[in-house]
């Protein structure tokens, strides 16, 4: 399994409208993807923080991963869009290496 996480800087005056997009195109564009396992689009809490979303999305392999981002960059004007609103883009790919669960607290 393959974790990706995307952190977006977005300007604030086109926060409003990447979510937008993101919720009406790149969602669609990206659950019908093989190989997509999960993910969630968070939204940060502080407006003035660095990232004002973080995608992080799980796909069974790396080949999947990026056969799903090319084919929703053909589908999709990501790059245009993204350009229009001013968005920066950090992706960074990571396997798993330490799981962990909560445990019971202690007393």
């Amino acid at each position: 399994m393959i974790t990706t996480i995307v952190h977006f800087t977005v300007p604030a005056s086109n926060v409003d409208r990447f979510f937008t997009f993101w919720q009406d195109r790149i969602r669609g564009s990206v659950s019908r993807q093989p190989g997509l396992i999960d993910g969630v689009l968070h939204r940060a809490i502080d407006p003035d923080g660095p990232f004002q979303f973080i995608n992080v999305a799980h796909w069974e392999t790396a080949e999947s991963l990026t056969s799903a981002l090319r084919a929703t960059s053909e589908e999709l004007p990501i790059q245009r869009v993204f350009t229009e609103l001013g968005v920066q883009v950090s992706q960074n790919n990571y396997a798993e290496a330490v799981p962990y669960v909560p445990t019971a607290s202690r007393t």
